[in-house]
């Protein structure tokens, strides 16, 4: 009997089944999404809490003056904490949003983003200082905090627009780093603030880098609800699934043509039905053999 062909077909029909177990199980860990209306909302409502803060504000200029300053004002110093705390909140549902869809490749990401959360929240605690000549452990924290928030959240929206493949996040992410070294350099103090006339539109600058990082939140927390698998087998922390091979008569590899997992599946049926075949032409070639004396078969053939 050959049992080469139906050998090979059947580690083919195994094969296969550990195949579609396989991409079954890619499928449903790269389809795991989470809420991202939490984070978008965050984001949202930071902006329009910023934006509520410059009109109660009224006459704040703001293109000489920070965003901070409108904190030292009863008109809209509730707005602006408040829109703070709202993107801090954002941020911190994108970290937990990665960790749920994401967990093995945006640890970095999410680093970055808990940072941001962490620097918003102090910048509504601590207040900037009143007069510009002033400095205070308060207005201190607040400075430090603000650079850990313009630093962190472009970083981590670059590092998911190339994970995601977002060209949004990515340009975005880019446009706030272009932001944050336009404000530094147009800051009074300076080296070449006056140079380039900063104290004249710095502020402008400024309210462009905090959309600017708004957006990058906004943008990641859009990306959770996509499923993003990577396209590559075990790129993701999954198992390779292995291309099956055809076996030739002599039971090898036959180079590189391979076996279809679909085509497989669908030849089990007709396997089983070989293999009972094999089965009872094998029975039906022994039992002539026993009615058959020892002297009339060659040695070792004959019955016990």
């Amino acid at each position: 009997m050959n049992e080469g062909p139906v050998i090979g077909g059947l580690t083919a029909g195994g094969a296969a089944a550990g195949s579609v177990a396989g991409i079954a199980g890619r499928s449903a860990a790269s389809g795991r999404t989470v809420w991202r209306w939490p984070g978008m909302a965050g984001a949202a409502l930071a902006l329009i809490a910023t934006v509520y803060a410059h009109v109660a504000a009224g006459h704040v200029d703001p293109m000489t003056t920070l965003i901070s300053d409108y904190a030292l004002l009863d008109t809209s110093a509730l707005a602006l904490v408040c829109g703070t705390i709202m993107l801090a909140i954002g941020s911190v549902w994108v970290a937990y949003g990665l960790a749920q869809v994401d967990p093995a490749r945006s640890a970095a990401a999410r680093v970055l983003f808990i940072a941001g959360a962490v620097g918003l929240l102090l910048t509504a605690a601590f207040t900037t200082d009143a007069a510009p000549g002033t400095m205070s452990a308060g207005g201190e924290i607040h400075r430090w905090s603000a650079a850990v928030v313009f630093t962190a959240l472009p970083c981590a929206g670059w590092m998911l627009g190339k994970r995601f493949r977002s060209p949004a996040l990515s340009v975005v992410s880019v446009l706030s780093v272009v932001f944050l070294a336009t404000f530094l350099a147009a800051h009074p103090g300076s080296l070449v603030s006056d140079l380039i006339h900063g104290p004249e539109y710095y502020g402008l600058v400024q309210r462009l880098l905090v959309l600017s990082d708004a957006t990058v939140v906004f943008l990641a927390a859009m990306s959770l609800g996509e499923s993003h698998g990577g396209g590559k087998g075990g790129e993701d922390g999954e198992g390779i699934v292995l291309p099956l091979r055809r076996r030739t008569g002599t039971g090898g590899p036959s180079g590189e043509a391979g076996a279809s997992p679909l085509l497989s599946t669908a030849m089990r049926p007709a396997l089983g039905i070989a293999v009972q075949s094999a089965s009872r032409g094998a029975a039906a070639v022994q039992s002539p053999a026993s009615n058959v004396t020892s002297p009339c078969l060659p040695m070792g053939l004959g019955s016990a």
